[in-house]
């Protein structure tokens, strides 16, 4: 009886050790499924995918292509996101949203490869964007029909543009991809009569 119960013993050991020597397993941890990052490094990313330029602006199309500062845009700008365009923000704007970008460039780890505009470059950066900045209304916003709406809605994500920097027959595209960045941008989108009554406000009040 006693020889019977050591040789299970032993057994027990000889089936035991391929187990123990196998290599724990780690936990599968669902909140770092996808890219592999934790709970809020994924917030940040979702929160920076929507802050971002939208796609489609190439340099050709920036105003002055051949300046130092749209070469210096294209240069630092890009390397990170979209190209913008300095009409994305008005001249009252851009020096605290081009602060907060140098700042996020200068404490992006070096392995990423992100290049830092000197000095003298930031301030030709600027000067190119607010001299080519979103022409805001100001006090001076046109009279009419819609007007109430385009100062409720269009003030949600940006300066008021004054509706005399495009033609009428110019509105409807660019209101086109004014709606398509709001629902980029997880913005509540406009209702029938909104988009109705801006678009028609717009093109009355337009450059003629």
């Amino acid at each position: 009886m006693r020889g019977l119960l050591r040789w299970a013993g032993a057994a027990v050991v000889v089936v035991s050790l391929p187990a123990c020597r196998q290599a724990p397993q780690p936990p599968t941890d669902v909140a770092t499924a996808g890219h592999g990052l934790n709970p809020q490094d994924e917030l940040l990313l979702a929160a920076a995918n929507i802050a971002l330029p939208p796609p489609g602006v190439t340099a050709a199309d920036l105003p002055e292509p051949n300046s130092k500062g749209a070469q210096l845009v294209v240069q630092y700008c890009a390397q990170c996101h979209n190209l913008p365009t300095p009409s994305m923000h008005s001249a009252t704007d851009w020096p605290s949203i081009t602060r907060r970008m140098w700042l996020r460039m200068e404490w992006l780890p070096p392995t990423l490869g992100v290049k830092v505009p000197t000095m003298a470059e930031r301030f030709a950066m600027l000067d190119y964007l607010t001299a080519n900045a979103l022409t805001v209304s100001a006090a001076n916003l046109p009279p009419g029909p819609g007007r109430e709406s385009f100062q409720l809605v269009c003030s949600r994500c940006h300066a008021l543009p004054d509706p005399r920097v495009h033609s009428p027959a110019d509105w409807p595209a660019v209101f086109s991809r004014m709606q398509q960045n709001m629902e980029r941008m997880k913005v509540a989108p406009l209702t029938r009569s909104q988009t109705t009554d801006i678009l028609l406000y717009l093109q009355s009040t337009g450059r003629q």
